[in-house]
């Protein structure tokens, strides 16, 4: 506006100045600044519209910048609370980390005491097993000088068993009279035994398939006798202690080979000394193991 009367009175001095000039240039100056006015008006309008549109943009930021200020400050505070989450499973995880630890200690301490004793459960089968070999070869040793039809030497099931034909005790048929070379073999089996103190025998008699050679004979009652003779030799006779020995008869109920043949037959008319150590040691040991839970 102050520019608009400043060219006006700009104009009036002009034509003050000039009052010999023409209407008609007048008229033309007029119109000259006339226009230049509108164009100066149509640049303030302008003006004023961009001023708008930018203040409408600083008010569109100003809000977008404070929604933003606002998300920040949401996103902060749950920052906030997933740090103090995690500080909180950190920790728990270090608490069961430690007793996870202390657990894993205790079972391994468990678990090695439990190894040592299955090592020694296995030290002491060990020795079982060495006991019965050298039983069994000090058996071979001894009987060398028998026929191998005479008996056998086996270790079955943890034991030595020793078996002695029916020929080798007793007569066919009998059951209360030992032979001259059964004696003999008794009295070696006698000698070691006594120089294997810890080793406890059982005696079992067996037959073959056939019928008794006396009538109303039943199979058990004549192999159980021939067991109770044999051990009545050893304890009255060959200083074998009684605590040491047991009697016993199967019959024809425990065939150690087939009754097929008279062979086989033959090798069924038996009396086996079933010869075991008792290791008190290992059933101490198993039971332990078998106790703790």
């Amino acid at each position: 506006m102050n520019h608009r009367l400043h060219l006006f009175t700009l104009l009036l001095i002009l034509l003050g100045l000039n009052g010999c000039m023409s209407n008609k240039k007048v008229a033309a100056l007029t119109a000259n600044y006339q226009a230049e006015i509108g164009q100066l008006n149509e640049q303030v309008r302008n003006a004023h519209d961009d001023l708008s549109r930018l203040q409408i943009k600083i008010a569109e930021s100003k809000g977008a910048n404070d929604a933003l200020l606002l998300s920040q400050d949401k996103y902060l505070k749950r920052i906030d609370q997933l740090e103090d989450e995690i500080d909180a499973a950190q920790s728990k995880a270090v608490n069961q980390q430690s007793s996870l630890g202390d657990a894993i200690s205790q079972r391994e301490k468990k678990i090695s005491g439990l190894e040592q004793q299955l090592a020694g459960v296995r030290d002491a089968l060990k020795q079982h097993d060495s006991d019965n070999d050298k039983l069994a070869q000090m058996l071979r040793d001894s009987f060398i000088n028998l026929s191998p039809a005479q008996y056998n030497i086996a270790i079955e099931d943890g034991q030595v068993v020793l078996a002695f034909t029916e020929s080798l005790l007793f007569r066919n048929g009998a059951a209360n009279k030992l032979e001259p070379l059964g004696l003999v073999s008794l009295a070696v089996l006698a000698r070691v035994l006594n120089a294997n103190p810890r080793a406890f025998v059982q005696v079992v008699g067996h037959v073959d398939n056939l019928p008794a050679s006396r009538k109303n004979q039943d199979s058990w009652d004549y192999t159980a006798l021939r067991a109770a003779v044999v051990v009545r030799h050893l304890v009255n006779n060959l200083e074998i202690l009684p605590n040491r020995v047991l009697a016993g008869g199967k019959g024809e109920f425990d065939p150690a080979t087939s009754n097929e043949t008279s062979e086989g037959q033959s090798r069924n008319r038996r009396v086996e000394f079933n010869i075991f150590f008792q290791s008190e040691q290992v059933i101490k040991q198993v039971k332990q193991l078998t106790d703790r839970k």
